[in-house]
């Protein structure tokens, strides 16, 4: 398609429409370079058609961004000319001296229109924030007739409204929907007698609006498709075509002896031939009159009932003067329906034939049924109170800012659901309205996983709080935190979303997140601290922006993207169709080591030097042979100094190395020299070790130095050799299978040696000077460590997979 117009052009007529009874424009500011760009190309597209409609015949001329002018609406199509965060001018000049007043669901718009001076006209200035959609407008008479109803379209200008926009709305609510019918699964199919007030009429209402056309979709999929079961009956027949009885024809024959008759050919009974004349006969049919269409029948009486109830409650209101004006017709004509809808549904002769409910309903096809499951979630959220706080229910156009809030912590949650077992969760929760979607911006909702291979422990909260100021407050959208094998603190990355674009890097790094946001970032990792001995660290690792952009591919080669790898702190693009990268930063957090998210931190100019010399611990193992006994009670440990690794004098732990394994520990107290060759290790006292770290085949030829932490968490002697590059893969294994056989590259153990390969069902991983190599069935697969470095949680998971 050729370039359309550019420039910017200010206050400018978008829409104007003329009936016999008033005349109205719609003004604005409208920036054609928009339609040029790629950026808006790639949310709406050249062919985009904008919903317009007007409830009566009339004059309608809507500006044409093709020809740059008002152009007479005939049926064809039009560009969006209505965007997110646009104030919008509403000109009304009514026929003749008539009186009228402009309606608009939302309180904000009803006060923004206000009459011109001392005349009829009215003027004001809607101003879209963050919201998007379908926007309805009246005009209406002193009568409080409608004249006039105008339904315009809000475009977002940072997402794919007809893919991206739709599909967040879609994906908050099915997710909620199902941790909340998880919570009634697991709190309430349990047999809890707890009864929970029912929502107010006017929550009622509003969630029958969002809720009851699927309701009543699925009431007709269960009478297409309705559950049916086999049910044993009895029917009295002529004896001659009775067959084998059951319990309660057999008591049938008993209570009823004088129907037994002598015959030729019957049951011998005292020597006489005897059949009954007639008897009970077993029958199975097939019946629609189950537990589970019972309760479907019990949730559309109810619900006819509550309708009814509400819109009496209404006309009584109306009728007693408690409203200040009347009730909205509408309304009113809406629960007829719903009612009108309902009742013939209910004189079906489907559900006439359907029996009474009476006990609770605990089967798999009301949780798993097509039909059933959509009714019983949704009468759930209809008479339990299951709403989401905010305005998600509240108004016709939605915060599109707030969504997207929503949407990012409800989809790290799913992605983390996939990769974790979830453990808890505060989301749904109960209060004396009923079930409650806790996504308020003060109640730092979380969610609690815990990690299949590894058992370690995430957290996810929504609005994380610092409460305890050290210097500022500070509160991050969300904040994941994640414990490690072999650490006691948590490591902390926080994702906070912001509905922003910085597009005007298009040509060179294409567009990416706003650099006061990438700003916030470096400021959060900096201020969130925690205090230990007096001394106080950082507990945030790293830190990302999450934005409305979904070419992930080209994102890849922008700054902010590289940057992460660099610093940790970068942005991230995160849209319903565009979750890959995000999910790639998550999965390499969940599986990589303490060790390596420790080396990704950024620390002050000689931190590192200083913890390399002051902060590792390390042991000093000496095999002993003979004289065991004499060596715990002196206390001292005679060693050849030749023998001795360069770095044995970091060690502040000797350990004892016998032909079982290594049993028995002490502290270093001080070294002396015997003579020239010889130094004699004096240590405090000595603790056996528990539990032994055994020795298999393998035997420690001369002393040798391990760090600490490998020491702590060992169980066989290969372990003490494990490099940081194997970590991550012994981890990953170690989560997911219990016998694992190391190889070392030689039975003689040195400070040289080195782990050869890992072993388990027949697969084997040999580690190489420069490849890790898998084979198995004479498959061999190489893997260069170069390609392992740039992606080894991806790599890592892969391999352990084919296992």
């Amino acid at each position: 398609m050729d370039s359309l117009h550019s420039g910017f052009l200010k206050g400018i007529q978008l829409l104007t429409i003329k009936t016999n009874d008033l005349f109205l424009a719609i003004t604005g500011n409208l920036d054609l370079q928009r339609y040029n760009k790629d950026s808006y190309k790639s949310f709406i597209g050249n062919q985009e058609a904008m919903f317009f409609s007007c409830s009566k015949e009339a004059d309608i001329k809507i500006f044409d961004v093709h020809s740059g002018k008002l152009v007479e609406s005939t049926g064809q199509s039009f560009l969006p000319i209505f965007f997110e965060n646009g104030m919008y001018e509403l000109q009304i000049q009514p026929e003749g001296d008539r009186g009228i007043k402009f309606w608009h669901e939302y309180e904000g718009f009803r006060n923004a229109i206000h009459p011109f001076l001392n005349t009829n006209a009215l003027t004001g200035t809607l101003h879209f924030q963050n919201e998007v959609g379908f926007s309805n407008f009246e005009i209406r008479d002193e009568q409080n007739e409608t004249l006039l109803s105008v339904v315009i379209e809000v475009y977002p200008t940072k997402l794919d409204y007809k893919k991206d926009y739709r599909a967040l709305l879609d994906e908050v609510n099915e997710e909620i929907y199902n941790l909340a019918y998880a919570f009634i699964k697991r709190t309430y199919l349990q047999g809890s007698a707890e009864v929970f007030k029912e929502p107010t009429g006017v929550e009622f209402y509003r969630l029958l609006q969002k809720h009851f056309n699927d309701y009543m979709k699925a009431i007709s999929l269960i009478e297409q498709r309705p559950h049916r079961r086999l049910e044993t009956i009895h029917e009295e027949v002529r004896g001659d075509r009775l067959r084998k009885q059951d319990s309660r024809g057999r008591a049938y024959l008993r209570k009823n002896a004088n129907l037994f008759i002598e015959v030729e050919n019957g049951i011998p009974i005292n020597c006489t031939q005897m059949l009954p004349k007639k008897g009970l006969l077993i029958k199975k049919v097939n019946t629609t009159d189950t537990h589970e269409n019972r309760y479907v029948k019990m949730t559309l009486m109810r619900l006819y009932a509550r309708i009814e109830f509400l819109h009496k409650q209404i006309v009584n209101a109306s009728a007693n003067k408690r409203f200040d004006k009347a009730p909205d017709p509408v309304i009113l004509d809406l629960l007829e329906d719903m009612k009108k809808r309902l009742e013939q549904k209910i004189k079906n002769h489907f559900w006439i034939s359907i029996g009474k409910l009476d006990r609770s309903v605990t089967s798999l096809v009301m949780q798993m049924a097509a039909g059933y499951r959509d009714v019983f979630q949704i009468y759930g959220i209809l008479s339990k109170g299951v709403i989401l706080q905010g305005e998600l229910y509240k108004m016709s156009i939605k915060d599109i800012a707030t969504l997207y809030e929503y949407w990012t912590f409800i989809k790290l949650g799913k992605i983390l659901n996939e990769k974790c077992e979830q453990i808890s969760q505060d989301i749904i929760k109960v209060s004396t309205d009923g079930l409650v979607v806790n996504l308020s911006q003060n109640s730092g909702p979380k969610r609690v996983f815990r990690n299949y291979q590894t058992g370690e422990i995430i957290r996810l909260q929504y609005q994380y709080n610092t409460k305890k100021k050290i210097t500022v407050n500070q509160k991050p959208d969300t904040m994941l935190s994640i414990e490690k094998l072999g650490r006691e603190y948590h490591f902390q990355y926080i994702f906070d979303a912001k509905y922003r674009i910085n597009l005007n890097d298009e040509e060179d790094n294409g567009p990416g997140p706003m650099e006061d946001d990438i700003n916030t970032m470096h400021r959060y990792r900096d201020a969130i601290v925690a205090e230990s001995d007096g001394v106080y660290e950082r507990t945030a690792f790293g830190a990302y922006v999450l934005f409305p952009w979904n070419e992930t591919d080209r994102y890849k080669e922008h700054y902010l993207y590289k940057s992460i790898e660099k610093v940790n702190i970068g942005g991230l693009p995160f849209l319903p169709n565009a979750t890959k990268l995000v999910e790639s930063i998550i999965d390499n957090l969940l599986n990589k080591s303490a060790d390596e998210l420790q080396s990704e931190g950024i620390l002050p100019k000689g931190t590192k030097e200083f913890l390399y010399n002051s902060n590792r611990e390390y042991v000093l193992i000496v095999p002993v042979k003979g004289f065991l006994k004499k060596v715990i009670i002196d206390r001292e440990v005679s060693v050849d100094e030749k023998l001795l690794p360069k770095d044995w004098s970091k060690a502040k732990k000797i350990v004892l190395a016998t032909v079982d394994g290594l049993k028995e520990e002490g502290i270093l107290h001080r070294v002396d020299r015997k003579n020239a060759a010889q130094l004699i290790f004096k240590v405090q006292e000595w603790t056996p070790r528990v539990p032994t770290i055994f020795l298999s085949k393998y035997v420690i030829a001369e002393p040798i130095v391990v760090e600490e932490y490998l020491y702590n968490d060992a169980t066989i002697i290969q372990e003490l050799f494990i490099s940081e590059q194997q970590r991550q893969f012994w981890i990953m294994l170690k989560g997911k299978f219990d016998k694992i056989e190391i190889e070392l590259d030689s039975y003689q153990i040195t400070h040289k040696t080195k782990i050869k390969s890992f072993k388990l069902f027949g697969h084997e991983f040999l580690w190489k000077t420069n490849s890790l190599v898998h084979s198995f069935n004479e498959i061999v697969e190489e893997i260069n460590f170069e390609r392992l470095k740039q992606n080894p949680s991806k790599i890592m998971s892969d391999l352990v997979s084919k296992i």
